[in-house]
């Protein structure tokens, strides 16, 4: 790594990166860095990137040209995108499977050497505040499968057949125990009023008799 001295300062030097930003754990988050320097220093022989953690002078995580990455960061963070690219060069990375741990800020460091060799180094102030969040749990979804709702509704139509066929069998077998109970009462009623006829019928005939008798005398 070169000696990065006094990083360089001022409108023309200078990264751009987001103040804050926040993700769950288990998740994966870009922390952008877009690198703006004076059209007049192209064209670069090399461009470098370095990320710490914890502010400037905290530890570095990565650096893309040497293949550095720290212990508790490998196989998780990868650069995005291309410093060497023109006309926009970005340094930004890529932190996946997050931890609880990775909370903290993170400063984009490069460095650059110009066609003379000279090494011109700058930073971002201040850098991203990260901050991962404990991962929500998610509902489990749902597979909706064509057969399986057609299914569902031909179930579902049969039950509607099956109730209904329930009901009407409970009507009809209604209709015919009120039919039964509305024959006994007209039943009982006819007997109840043949009796009463038959009462009348004797009680005039024996009327009749007395009255003969007592013109025979």
């Amino acid at each position: 790594m070169p000696e990065l001295g006094q990083p360089m300062t001022g409108a023309s030097y200078r990264l751009e990166q987001p103040e804050i930003l926040a993700a769950p754990t288990g998740g994966s988050i870009t922390l952008p860095c877009t690198l703006i320097y004076p059209p007049e220093i192209e064209l670069l022989r090399e461009v470098r990137v370095y990320w710490r953690r914890g502010g400037f002078h905290g530890d570095f995580v990565y650096n893309h040209t040497e293949g550095f990455t720290r212990w508790d960061y490998r196989g998780r963070i990868a650069l995005v995108g291309n410093p060497g690219e023109r006309p926009k060069r970005t340094a930004s990375i890529r932190i996946d499977r997050l931890q609880a741990s990775d909370t903290s800020e993170y400063v984009c460091q490069v460095c650059v050497q110009l066609q003379n060799g000279t090494w011109i180094p700058w930073r971002a102030l201040p850098g991203t505040r990260l901050t991962v969040t404990e991962a929500a749990p998610s509902p489990m979804p749902r597979t909706w499968h064509p057969a399986l709702a057609t299914q569902d509704t031909r179930s579902a139509e049969r039950n509607s057949t099956g109730h209904l066929d329930t009901t009407h069998l409970a009507l009809i077998g209604l209709a015919s125990t009120l039919s039964k109970i509305g024959i006994c009462i007209a039943v009982f009623a006819l007997c109840q009023w043949l009796g009463w006829a038959g009462l009348q019928a004797s009680g005039a005939g024996g009327r009749h008799g007395a009255t003969h008798q007592g013109n025979g005398i």
